[in-house]
């Protein structure tokens, strides 16, 4: 028997918004271009570049090193973003298109220098990196498998996964978060033992006062059982063309402005699911 293998990413779009996961993994069909993306995709790289330096010598990129690589990095991505933003434009809202023309680039590339100062300066000091961009997979049963990569770890045994947002988050309780769940059982799967501590760590971005928000859980738990049973019910749910949008019509997430498939939304619900599918199942 085959053994499939399906994503993190892939079970959290599936949570968020079963349609989503229909479009994207099922149809193939790739629209979301946002500068937001590219901007946390920039960011995202600075620092595994930083830190992958840092594995050999100790020390890694200097600041100023890491802020020329961030500007070259987005600037590069956004080059990604107009070529698929042209591609996706006829699906796109009036909207959308709207919101993302009044986001500034100038903006992001000062937020994005200012976050990474506020990094170096407050959290890279007491980072030693160990595992980076590790790869991992486990079974969930016989023919299906999660896989995953784990940012980053240290050599203390501590998981961090690095959040940017442009909010100070409230406290929340990573044991139930389940990202960090999965990345417990990765984590073991790769060392095969426990990780000592897991650290969400925010990079809260602004032009005038960027700075570091950490939630730690020293003793990180988790009810394996759980995840894999979560796991196995969402692909189920799609073996058997399972998909439903679930949020309220007032819903940010399902509004004209941030959703880049609301026009397929519209559609699906207008011709239904078997129509749908033998549509877009031939392009």
């Amino acid at each position: 028997m085959r053994t499939r293998q399906v994503s993190f990413t892939q079970l959290m779009t599936y949570v968020r918004c079963a349609e989503h996961y229909l479009f994207r993994y099922v149809l193939g069909i790739r629209r979301q271009p946002r500068k937001v993306f590219k901007h946390g995709f920039a960011l995202h790289e600075t620092l595994q570049y930083h830190f992958e330096q840092k594995k050999e010598d100790g020390k890694g990129v200097k600041l100023s090193e890491a802020q020329e690589f961030f500007v070259n990095t987005f600037g590069n991505a956004l080059e990604d973003y107009r070529q698929e933003l042209q591609e996706a434009r006829p699906f796109l809202t009036r909207e959308y298109l709207s919101k993302e023309h009044k986001i500034n680039v100038f903006d992001m590339v000062d937020t994005g220098l200012k976050g990474l100062e506020a990094y170096f300066k407050h959290l890279n000091p007491y980072i030693q990196p160990d595992l980076i961009e590790a790869p991992f997979s486990f079974s969930v049963r016989p023919g299906l498998e999660i896989t995953g990569r784990i940012d980053l770890t240290d050599k203390k045994g501590v998981i961090h996964e690095l959040k940017t947002t442009r909010t100070t988050p409230n406290k929340q309780d990573i044991r139930s978060d389940a990202q960090m769940a999965i990345y417990q059982i990765g984590y073991m799967a790769i060392t095969k033992q426990a990780p000592k501590g897991i650290s969400k760590d925010y990079i809260v971005l602004s032009k005038d006062n960027s700075k570091i928000v950490r939630f730690i859980v020293i003793r990180p738990f988790i009810d394996k059982r759980t995840v894999l049973r979560q796991a196995n019910s969402i692909m189920e749910a799609v073996q058997h063309n399972v998909f439903y949008c679930l949020h309220p019509a007032e819903s940010w997430i399902c509004s004209k402005e941030w959703c880049s498939y609301y026009k397929l939304h519209q559609e699906l619900k207008k011709k239904g699911l078997a129509k749908f599918m033998l549509q877009y199942q031939r392009i």
